[in-house]
């Protein structure tokens, strides 16, 4: 059984090369906005990933699988790469995404079943590498010149500002508006910036049937209810709350790696442990880790869990209940 037929809902049998195209359907709002918001150098991040991501991973599946790599792979290595992207601030050195791209595309075209979604992987490896190059962010429609390999730290600090995320991580919260964190007006990452874009992107894989609401439903919940009722910050638990859901990459994680059909369970218990998990995991590294997002970590950790999280909750089939040794008790 491939990836697509593991999460395709009963009755849809459209092509993995369709699957793929509608993720980055979901995706290209919030693609748009970061270019808005970031200028041409956004943009070029947003090209290199993603391409350079589909070159190596063409290649190293011609050297180990001795065959040519199909459009329905290629555009999974597309999302990947894109997911690589939004995960980074329009700052870095332009080597910093040519990596991720590299990782994500070795990790997808690795021999054996998928376990792990490419893009997230390489977002938290790029966060190990390069903490301070992907901790460093600059203040929206103050646009880098793209044409610059590496910004100069006298033009990054000119411009540098802190997130709301980065905020919340010292024990207090924006002082921008809760609205401006919805639409997208506050500095970030490149593709996380737009809770209200990327929800966009969710409902219309949802509508599409290219993924059930169970993850992300859990995950959101999840993080809701861990921050309202043990918030950090110095403002009321309700803002914090609402503030610790539209910052950093938990809607990113809900449009993309919920939709993933290689990392999410095939059950809908399963995928509702898949997002729980992954929120507690999120608000833990949060509160207690070094890094101010555990969204990528909470990713890469779950889809390791999810072939026991699938032995766990996947119903037995009918009439093999009370078998043992190929022989009722």
């Amino acid at each position: 059984m491939n990836a697509v037929e593991r999460v395709i809902l009963p009755g849809a049998a459209e092509k993995s090369y369709y699957y793929g195209a509608d993720r980055l359907i979901a995706l290209l709002p919030a693609a748009v906005w970061g270019i808005w918001l970031y200028g041409a150098r956004a943009a070029v991040i947003m090209l290199i990933t993603p391409s350079v991501c589909c070159a190596v991973f063409a290649v190293i599946r011609r050297l180990l699988h001795k065959k040519k790599t199909g459009p329905a792979a290629l555009t999974d290595a597309a999302v990947a790469g894109l997911v690589a992207a939004f995960s980074l601030p329009a700052a870095v050195p332009y080597y910093v995404p040519v990596v991720g791209a590299t990782v994500a595309a070795a990790v997808m075209a690795l021999p054996g079943k998928k376990l792990i979604d490419g893009g997230f992987f390489s977002a938290a490896m790029m966060r190990m590498l390069f903490p301070a190059m992907t901790a460093r962010f600059t203040l929206p429609f103050s646009y880098i010149s793209a044409l610059t390999f590496a910004p100069t730290e006298r033009a990054i600090n000119s411009l540098r500002v802190y997130t709301p995320l980065q905020i919340l991580k010292d024990g207090k919260v924006s002082s921008g508006t809760l609205w401006d964190q919805f639409y997208g007006l506050i500095a970030g990452n490149i593709g996380e910036i737009s809770a209200l874009l990327l929800i966009l992107g969710l409902i219309f894989l949802i509508l599409r049937r290219r993924v059930r609401p169970h993850a992300p439903a859990a995950m959101i919940l999840t993080v809701a209810l861990l921050t309202v009722f043990l918030p950090q910050g110095d403002s009321e638990a309700e803002f914090f709350m609402l503030s610790s859901l539209f910052s950093g990459g938990i809607m990113l994680f809900c449009t993309a790696a919920a939709s993933d059909p290689a990392i999410t369970p095939i059950t809908d218990l399963g995928r509702t442990v898949f997002g729980v998990g992954a929120g507690v995991i999120t608000v833990l590294i949060r509160y207690y880790g070094s890094a101010s997002d555990g969204v990528y970590a909470a990713a890469v950790l779950m889809s390791l869990l999810t072939p026991l999280i699938d032995r766990l909750t996947r119903p037995a089939a009918y009439g093999r209940v009370g078998l043992k040794g190929g022989r009722q008790k």
